[in-house]
């Protein structure tokens, strides 16, 4: 995942430019000697060096890995720490997405969520064809136009996100900028959101165009005549996650554990005229950092994996990546234990015990890049 500095440093920028002028060079030298006594305490902790790859066969299990780590990882400043989940508050996301809107329908609810939390839910439909859910989640859309670019930009079924460029500028605008007013719009809806990272593909009309396709409820294609394509339907779709101490927060959960791009907890659809649909999932609020921690070297934590795999007849397993993350673990209430991982991706492969055909198998493991053990969902 891509890492955009400029937007991982605004906090930093803005808490420099608070800062008073008018105190002096002592203060400011005193000042500085408490920084550095403090970094030093951080910096006391050893941190391991990471290689870029890894390949080596252990005990049968074949390690044939990239080795991901975030370039912003501050990797000798890690932390124990706790958080909860974010949920949206209503009254502001209203203020920042439907300020000045007609009501169409309008619906109040209650919902249920984790440990039997009750929660409200709103949603309503707008007179200009915009759309906003909020519970746990929330969802923002202007319908036409996700519902065009969703039949051309497709990462859920008959995926082809393959067909469309990554980090390419298109005439809707700097992508950078673009994503900076999204993130503006999320803490200004109430979320908490310091650091993210994003990836974002560019939707150019004449590959949207030769794309598109709808469906009938059948899975029938339906005709399309009458639907055109210009440089106006030219937009980014986005994907990020939170970052903190520079490490990606792991975007599963333990019902949906897969690592893919569509379950990152935020989605954005951007053109040259703002914000098309908004989905956000699972945001986190931090503690204060506690104590600090150092991580265990490669060849221990790799033996971890191994031992899983070893003993299981058949199948051979090839592990392709491994993830540096910090995860959000469910404790007690609705408090989750962040601990900081390594996400295996291991390959599966082997012949069907009924059909004797061959088969491939993508699965994930997860292990506590602290103590080693695994880290089961």
């Amino acid at each position: 995942m891509k890492v955009k500095k400029s937007i991982v440093l605004t906090a930093a920028l803005l808490f420099l430019g608070s800062v008073g002028c008018g105190e002096s060079f002592r203060e400011d030298a005193e000042s500085e000697i408490r920084a550095e006594d403090t970094a030093q305490t951080e910096h006391d902790v050893p941190q391991q060096d990471f290689p870029e790859r890894f390949e080596e066969t252990i005990d049968g299990v074949v390690f044939d890995m990239e080795i991901r780590i975030s370039e912003e990882a501050d990797m000798e400043n890690l932390h124990t720490m706790t958080a909860t989940l974010q949920q949206p508050d209503i009254e502001k996301v209203k203020a920042v997405f439907a300020e000045g809107k007609t009501i169409v329908d309008e619906q109040k609810e209650t919902g249920s969520g984790e440990d039997g939390t009750e929660f409200p839910c709103y949603t309503a439909d707008y007179e200009d064809d915009t759309f906003l859910n909020i519970s746990t989640n929330l969802t923002y859309s202007h319908t036409p136009v996700f519902e065009k670019i969703n039949g051309a930009f497709r990462l859920y079924s008959h995926y082809n996100a393959e067909r469309y460029a990554k980090d390419a500028v298109l005439e809707a605008g700097d992508p950078e900028m673009i994503f900076e007013r999204v993130l503006k719009n999320i803490r200004d809806a109430g979320y908490q959101l310091e650091n993210a990272a994003y990836d974002y593909y560019a939707l150019d009309h004449e590959t949207m165009a030769e794309e598109f396709m709808m469906l009938d409820k059948t899975g029938e294609a339906l005709s399309k005549e009458g639907i055109s394509w210009g440089m106006e339907d030219d937009c980014y779709f986005y994907t990020a996650v939170q970052l903190q101490e520079g490490l990606p927060i792991y975007f599963g959960s333990q019902d949906f554990p897969e690592d893919e791009e569509s379950n990152r907890p935020i989605q954005a659809l951007c053109s040259a005229n703002g914000l098309e649909r908004l989905d956000i999932s699972r945001l986190y609020s931090f503690s204060e950092p506690g104590d600090a921690v150092s991580l265990l070297d490669l060849d221990t934590i790799v033996k971890t994996v191994s031992k899983k795999y070893t003993d299981i007849i058949g199948p051979s397993f090839t592990v392709k990546r491994a993830e540096l993350y910090k995860m959000p673990v469910k404790s007690a209430d609705s408090t989750y234990d962040v601990k900081i991982v390594w996400l295996f991706e291991v390959l599966e492969t082997g012949n069907d015990s009924d059909t004797g055909e061959k088969y491939e198998y993508t699965q994930y493991m997860f292990v506590d890049a602290v103590d080693g053990t695994e880290v089961l969902l």
